[in-house]
């Protein structure tokens, strides 16, 4: 039997049982759906925190605290433990690592400090970096230059929107522009006799960063040497973090592919490291297994129409014994005959595997519309504005339509395999002799 005569004839067997193929079919529907539905539930659940998270840092990034930071948590680091100092020669050591740019101090200011521009005032994250190493972190300037030198700053996007008038006066053209501008920084000390002891620098604003959605917008980067006298100030020790150790330092790994691996060797060598690209794989492990679950639930549904499937050529087996019977008689093999079952099986389980898809997702679609336009109106009343209240939590990728039709074939195939073998072990003179 050609491929042409098998579908000609599996074609005319399925529509002799329409009503019943059609309700076999709803079975294989209904959990197909279920699969699209839930698998793009928590695929958009995915997709909502991980573009909500992407604000945390870029990606190439990585944190790094000496090996004693772990121990202040009762934790006993890997590898150089306490000796694994963050000091010049730890940097320039890690700076050599593999696919690492650069690696600099992250130290910062001490008594966070009053910023004045004008009758202005407020504060910011003042940091300070190696002037040499910042441009090795790509920062997209909005203006200005990244060059720091001696009490020059670089500036976060969104620094001007912490500046407030003492006087609650509001200002008419909005945030100030504070490239080239000069910031009064004000630190507050307590002196030996207890009373507060001032000092004020002036910073000049050498660049401004473009807005990034990140801890950089409201973040100013100063020199390292200007942040660490003025944090010897404020302390009033003479402490040389150069030999000692610097409590934090950032690494610039050439790309995201690498941060893991130069995480690893960290981790090994004692240090405490971590990075938002560490923290993004952890959540995808989470919602990968979210997502085997939901679809597990909704496979159960698929399983459940499976019997479906195979009471259905059951039922059919002993109403076409004799035309069994007549098939064997006239040549067909069983080979045959296991093929006529094993594709009328498969074709119940691709209808409703198609359905299921067109179902589910425009089920998913519905579900989508309702529960987003509710919560961004719940965004709109929490003071969002209507522009960026857009919220979706249904996302259907492209490989799930493709897995979902396949896998209720597969269904079909393994639901026919019994009804097919009780068919080709019938006796064809038994068969045709039923009534």
């Amino acid at each position: 039997m050609n491929t042409r005569d098998l579908l000609h004839l599996v074609w005319s067997n399925l529509r002799r049982m329409k009503a019943r193929v059609a309700m076999t079919a709803i079975g294989v529907v209904i959990g197909t759906a279920a699969v699209v539905v839930l698998v793009s539930l928590a695929a958009g659940l995915q997709r909502s925190v991980t573009e909500d998270l992407g604000g945390i840092g870029d990606l190439t990034r990585i944190t790094v605290f000496p090996g004693a930071f772990l121990r202040s948590f009762g934790a006993a680091p890997e590898g150089g433990g306490d000796e694994a100092l963050l000091n010049d020669r730890g940097l320039d050591e890690l700076a050599k690592l593999p696919g690492v740019v650069a690696a600099t101090p992250w130290e910062s200011l001490m008594g966070g400090g009053m910023l004045r521009l004008n009758r202005l005032t407020g504060g910011a994250q003042i940091t300070g970096v190696d002037p040499t190493a910042i441009k090795a972190f790509r920062l997209a300037l909005a203006s200005g230059t990244d060059r720091l030198g001696r009490w020059q700053v670089v500036a976060g996007a969104r620094v001007a929107d912490g500046l407030f008038d003492p006087q609650g006066r509001m200002q008419d053209d909005g945030a100030p522009d504070l490239q080239g501008q000069s910031l009064q920084l004000t630190l507050t000390q307590m002196g030996d006799d207890g009373q507060p002891v001032e000092r004020t620098v002036r910073l000049r604003v050498a660049g401004v960063l473009e807005e990034t959605g990140g801890q950089d917008d409201y973040s100013l980067y100063m020199a390292l040497q200007d942040v660490v006298e003025l944090n010897r100030w404020y302390s009033g020790s003479s402490y040389n973090p150069a030999r000692e150790g610097y409590n934090q330092a950032v690494i610039q790994v050439e790309s995201a592919d690498q941060v893991l691996d130069v995480e690893s060797e960290l981790l090994s060598q004692g240090y405490y490291a971590y990075s938002p690209r560490s923290t993004l794989q952890q959540l995808n492990i989470v919602f990968l297994v979210i997502q085997g679950i939901f679809g597990g639930i909704g496979a159960i549904a698929l399983v459940v129409s499976a019997f479906g499937i195979a009471n259905t050529m059951m039922m059919s087996i002993y109403e076409r014994t004799r035309e069994i019977g007549l098939m064997k008689a006239v040549g067909a093999t069983n080979r045959d005959v296991m093929s006529v079952f094993l594709t009328e099986a498969t074709c119940i389980g691709l209808i409703g595997g198609i359905g299921g898809v067109l179902a589910g997702v425009g089920f998913g679609a519905l579900i989508d519309l309702v529960a987003g336009t509710y919560l961004a109106a719940q965004a709109v009343q929490g003071g969002a504005s209507a522009a960026n209240a857009t919220i979706s939590i249904i996302h259907t990728p492209i490989w799930l339509p493709i897995f979902a039709v396949a896998f209720s074939a597969v269904v079909g195939i393994v639901s026919g395999v019994y009804p097919a073998l009780r068919a080709t072990s019938l006796n064809p003179i038994a068969a045709l002799k039923y009534e």
